[in-house]
């Protein structure tokens, strides 16, 4: 049985942080916002004791070929006795905006305020309640994840304090950018992997992502891994007529309509991991690349997906997609009756390398071209879905024909295989971190994956290398941002968890917090891993 750890810094304290962090508005992809939050750190440790005696150990890290300029922060408390043995803390700086706040949304980043004015609307009643108790504090970043970072904050306080008590290396890394296309994840994965070469043992990376659950609010949950995002796109191509004569053409959103409903919450994607059932594939966006009004029957039409997914493959999801674009096309031209049509399939890969036989120019040079005359304000998966739609322009595609392949951001699943002596040490003390809870009527509880997405995805690629040339060949802007470091990912193999607090409604106007367990649980949770992960 693991003895709870005496915390000696004041809750009282964090929550005073976090209220002061969440009044910095860190949007993500906002002018300064994300800079903002990383100076806000980078400002509450360098007068730490340590950090005065060690400049060199805390700094601001730029992120690589970043469009913005941005940041992640690094702290690195190294133990009192030489070792190379380090144990990292991570997680998000940034927010989502406040459009759901509606005509609160410039009270969301002053979380007491907020929550007051929140009272006086017309609510919910689960959610009146709650903020009725004084038990939840609410507002952007309270839950999605400042609150995680000022635990973790709060750890790093602690020890700086009583270097003594520290065995090993603690490295914080908050990450820009985890809300949108994970470049300051990324940025860190070249760190780590550089800390690697320098031969410093990574012993696992904690993550403090909030729970965010419809059950109890008395139940925390600690993860061992982190689901993976993929978002398919397919580009139907058909061929242009006029309305008036529409059997003499073929409509690219009629075969398009029909794949998308073939997809949609299709079973065949949805998978099934140690006894839970996970999330199905959904439509994020249409869209069929005119400009203005037109009689004719549109010849091209594209659609994206999001696909959360825990062991399936990227080879796998390519050939479902492939697959179900067939049969559906099939019963597109069946409705018009030509039963003997059907539409030809092809690969991202496909369709570049006769780019390249016909132009003689390379894809990838051409798609960072395109995208630097691409608008500001046009993000990332319809520029690359309009460069995939230039392509077929360019080679002339007539279809009937389906293009397939992926677009940003990719997230790789990271589960724990019980493979390593490390993925059986952290998921044995997190069973005694909740097994001593018990007596105390606390509830914690044990969930294999994380289902929010987090940057925990990027510190092992669980794939082998045909997973990552085919990824290289058919995610479209695959290196757009930060560039994924497969290869990198993979020699990394860092075990992770997961130990956050109890939130709801990330992203919502209800965004909010559960206090007690933030305050009087969540900073020992993360004490008593590390002190276990150390011995």
């Amino acid at each position: 049985m693991i003895t709870l750890h005496p915390y000696e810094t004041d809750a009282d304290e964090m929550l005073r942080f976090l209220l002061d962090f969440c009044a910095v508005s860190t949007v993500n992809g906002s002018k300064h916002g994300e800079n903002d939050g990383a100076q806000f750190l980078y400002d509450s440790l360098k007068n730490m004791e340590y950090f005065k005696e060690h400049p060199d150990c805390l700094f601001l890290q730029p992120v690589e070929d970043d469009p913005l300029g941005r940041c992640n922060l690094a702290a690195f408390l190294k133990a009192p006795h030489p070792t190379k043995k380090t144990i990292l803390l991570s997680g998000h700086i940034d927010t989502v905006d406040t459009e759901a706040c509606g005509s609160l949304k410039n009270l969301a980043f002053h979380p007491a305020e907020y929550t007051a004015a929140l009272l006086e609307t017309d609510l919910k009643e689960d959610l009146r309640r709650e903020l009725q108790s004084g038990e939840y504090l609410a507002g952007r970043g309270t839950a999605d994840m400042k609150s995680g970072l000022a635990a973790q904050w709060s750890v790093m306080k602690y020890y700086a304090a009583n270097r003594e008590k520290l065995k090993v290396n603690l490295l914080w890394i908050p990450v820009i950018d985890e809300e949108n296309n994970a470049n300051g994840i990324h940025q860190a994965v070249r760190y780590f992997s550089s800390l690697q070469r320098e031969g410093y043992e990574l012993l696992c990376c904690i993550d403090s992502e909030p729970t965010i659950t419809p059950d109890s609010k008395e139940c925390g949950r600690i993860y061992l891994g982190s689901i993976g995002m993929v978002t398919p796109f397919v580009l139907a191509v058909g061929k242009e007529s006029h309305v008036g004569e529409y059997y003499e053409g073929i409509s690219a959103a009629l075969m398009a309509f029909h794949l998308g409903i073939a997809v949609e919450n299709n079973p065949a994607f949805t998978e099934t991991f140690k006894g839970k059932d996970y999330p199905p594939i959904c439509c994020l966006r249409t869209m069929d690349f005119r400009k203005s009004y037109s009689v004719t029957v549109p010849n091209r039409f594209a659609m994206y997906f999001n696909y959360l997914f825990v062991k399936k493959r990227p080879g796998e999801i390519l050939n479902l997609i492939s697959s179900l674009s067939r049969t559906s096309s099939e019963k597109a031209f069946a409705q018009m009756g030509k039963t003997s049509m059907a539409a030809k399939v092809i690969p991202f890969e496909e369709l570049c390398a006769e780019y390249e036989k016909k132009t003689g120019k390379n894809a990838e040079e051409s798609l960072r071209e395109f995208m630097l005359r691409c608008p500001r304000e046009m993000d990332i998966q319809d520029c690359c879905l309009n460069f995939v739609n230039e392509l077929c322009g360019i080679l002339h595609k007539e279809g009937p024909a389906f293009i397939i392949g992926f677009l940003p951001p990719y997230c790789p699943s990271r589960v724990n295989q019980r493979e390593s002596a490390a993925e059986l040490k952290i998921e044995a003390i997190v069973r005694k971190l909740i097994d001593s809870r018990k007596k105390d009527h606390i509830q914690i509880e044990l969930s294999e994956v994380y289902e929010g997405i987090s940057d925990l995805s990027e510190l092992g690629f669980q794939g082998d290398s045909r997973d990552i040339s085919l990824l290289q060949k058919n995610l479209v802007g695959l290196n757009a941002g930060t560039p994924y470091h497969f290869e990198e990912m993979q020699k990394l193999d860092i075990p992770v968890v997961n130990i956050g607090p109890i939130g709801k409604d990330a992203h919502k106007l209800g965004e909010r917090l559960y206090l007690p367990y933030f305050k009087e649980m969540l900073p020992k949770l993360l004490l008593d891993f590390i002190e276990e992960m150390q011995a």
